[in-house]
């Protein structure tokens, strides 16, 4: 019998309620970059409807489960990602558009997140799809466990990534502890965007964070 509290579940949409309740509960308040924006379940919730539907029709989406209360307490969230003609990749971006309302920081947020979602093909033409890595998340109660690199090692799978014609993992990484794990696990920064880049009239960074986060990054690892 396995010691192990915490067990795998591949993520469909049948897991969306649960999921969803996850994030908004977790991912929501906990990530840095959210805190530090002022993001509400309304400014968040297009980001998630869309994220469920790139990300929960492919097998590379996983949670980790607390077997005694049955709670998503972990998750990685995947989709595939193409070198597209420029013409037929203009509207990608609105993977990072959020309900911004009044606050200017969420706009400021997805405007560095499209920004270097779009340098990724720019900067390496040549490769032709990608595995993207949307959101890697542990709830606060379950951090320091290692779950985030369980998650990792259980999408890193080489054979299926190469079986949807990927040729590795890239993603945007918003918060201090997950791009400490991306350089531990080999990934490489392609480029990067530091908050101060986008200020106020008063020359007052929009975003300062309450973890040392002083940047986003984009990385990409060859599987």
């Amino acid at each position: 019998m396995s010691d192990d509290p915490f067990a795998f579940v591949l993520l469909t949409h049948e897991n969306a309620a649960e999921l969803s309740e996850f994030l908004n509960s977790h991912f929501l308040f906990e990530e840095p970059m959210n805190r530090a924006c002022g993001m509400t379940q309304q400014n968040f919730q297009p980001f998630v409807d869309k994220l469920f539907e790139r990300t929960l029709n492919i097998p590379f989406s996983y949670a980790l489960v607390d077997k005694e209360t049955n709670k998503i307490v972990a998750c990685a969230m995947s989709s595939l990602w193409k070198n597209e003609s420029k013409a037929e990749s203009e509207n990608h971006g609105d993977e990072f558009e959020f309900d911004n309302g009044e606050r200017k920081e969420i706009g400021v947020l997805g405007k560095i997140l499209t920004e270097l979602h779009a340098k990724f093909f720019e900067l390496r033409p040549d490769i032709a799809q990608v595995l993207h890595l949307e959101i890697l998340s542990v709830a606060k109660d379950y951090q320091r466990k290692g779950l985030a690199s369980r998650l990792m090692s259980k999408m890193e799978d080489a054979e299926k990534i190469k079986e949807f014609n990927c040729s590795g993992i890239a993603s945007e990484i918003s918060s201090l502890a997950n791009q400490c794990l991306m350089k531990k696990r080999g990934y490489t920064t392609i480029t990067e965007t530091l908050l101060s880049s986008e200020c106020n009239a008063s020359g007052n960074p929009f975003i300062v964070t309450d973890d040392g986060t002083d940047r986003i990054i984009l990385v990409h690892k060859n599987f």
